[in-house]
């Protein structure tokens, strides 16, 4: 009887996430994000997206590509090793529609609305992509979710960056040999670019002293955001020289958190 029990219970779950989970061949796709030209800043090799994404690696993130990133940055950068929905207009019809090449087209023929499904999955961590192309009223439904000023509610706060502080002692988390330098940074980067970076938070999660700071970046453009984020890095790295460090390319995104347990320590 407890394996037959146990057999059911597995098969409840198995249906479960096999209703919820989204096909490019569905014909309603939901929590869509959309990422814009607007949305993406570039310095060197690291990106800004300034969108909230859904990293979670038991469903595909859902991309509505609206901008000149390729679909290799998605497979190979953003969701390496994660499944992912992407879907991106078609850039080689658009662009023969705009160049006047496609010659399919008559005058008073009305543009078509084409998009590229891109789909990729893992079966026992092998990774398989399946790719349509879907036009005009064969397009799914797209459900998107909340932009990140939806989410700057009374309840959330939007941030870009956070650090953590252990124990005082017992023992004592390296991380506070630093705290100095971090104040420093900060300070030289607002005199440096005239400007408050923005409010931060701060979450207590210990007696000993440990706690969370959330930073909004609230006072700082895209760009600026991205310079701060960039820098930061050096300067939380504990006994290594400047010049030695190394990065490898990054993105950074924003995320959200409940303002609920949350004081606010630095206002803009």
């Amino acid at each position: 009887m407890k394996l037959r029990k146990i057999i059911f219970i597995l098969s409840l779950i198995l249906a479960n996430n096999y209703s919820t989970a989204q096909s490019i061949n569905d014909t309603i796709i939901r929590n869509v994000m959309l990422i814009q030209e607007k949305d993406i800043v570039k310095n060197i090799d690291d990106y800004l997206l300034d969108v909230i994404i859904d990293f979670d690696t038991q469903k595909p993130s859902i991309v509505f590509n609206n901008s000149k990133l390729p679909t290799q940055f998605f497979s190979n950068q953003l969701f390496k090793n994660k499944p992912y929905i992407l879907i991106k207009p078609d850039d080689e019809y658009y662009n023969a529609l705009s160049n006047g090449t496609d010659t399919e087209l008559n005058e008073c023929d009305l543009p078509l609305n084409i998009n590229i499904y891109h789909q990729r999955t893992y079966f026992k961590n092998k990774p398989k992509i399946d790719s349509i192309k879907r036009f005009d009223n064969h397009q799914p439904k797209l459900i998107f979710n909340s932009s990140i000023d939806k989410l700057k509610t009374k309840d959330n706060i939007v941030f870009y960056y956070t650090f953590g502080f252990g124990s005082t002692c017992c023992p004592r988390d390296p991380n506070w040999d630093i705290k100095e330098k971090l104040d420093e940074f900060i300070s030289g980067f607002e005199n440096f670019n005239n400007v408050k970076i923005g409010d931060v938070y701060k979450k207590i999660t210990g007696k000993e002293g440990e706690h969370k700071l959330y930073f909004t970046l609230s006072n700082l453009n895209k760009k600026q955001k991205l310079k701060f984020l960039q820098k930061i890095r050096y300067w939380t790295y504990i006994d290594r020289h400047i010049e030695d460090i190394k990065f490898e390319p990054q993105i950074f995104t924003p995320s959200f958190v409940k303002k609920e347990g949350l004081k606010l320590i630095t206002e803009k």
